[in-house]
């Protein structure tokens, strides 16, 4: 077989790139879902469930769900990985949230990683934006 030519290249790179984006856009949208699973939990903690945690959170899931619709924007990575710290965040009210937000920036590290070695994106804090 031959060397692939510079245009089959950039054709798997961006087809790379379409598949690593839809799987961030996956897990943002499967946050989401366990965002707004999180308001069940802490009903039964002593402190209750306010309106404040369940206003925050549905926004949360609320920006979630808009962050995986944007991800096909060159900032939309960046916000992803914004909505990755916020998420990681909501173990202060139910601690094993931090269990499973560091599970899924686990996951969202992997992507950004596959992505990089596949599609050829920079990498550190310029990747964030590509």
């Amino acid at each position: 077989m031959s060397e692939p030519s510079a245009e089959q290249l950039a054709e798997r790179a961006v087809r790379a790139n379409k598949a690593t984006r839809g799987a961030l856009a996956a897990i943002l949208a499967l946050e989401a879902l366990v965002v707004l699973l999180v308001p069940r939990a802490i009903a039964f903690t002593a402190t209750g469930l306010g309106a404040t945690r369940t206003a925050l959170l549905i926004g949360l899931a609320m920006l979630m769900v808009a962050g995986a619709g944007l991800l096909r924007r060159p900032w939309g990575i960046g916000l992803g990985s914004l909505l990755q710290v916020a998420f990681v965040l909501t173990g202060i009210w139910l601690a094993a949230m931090f269990v499973v937000g560091l599970v899924f920036a686990a996951i969202w590290l992997y992507l950004l990683n596959l992505r990089r070695e596949l599609v050829g994106t920079p990498g550190g804090v310029r990747m964030l934006v590509s």
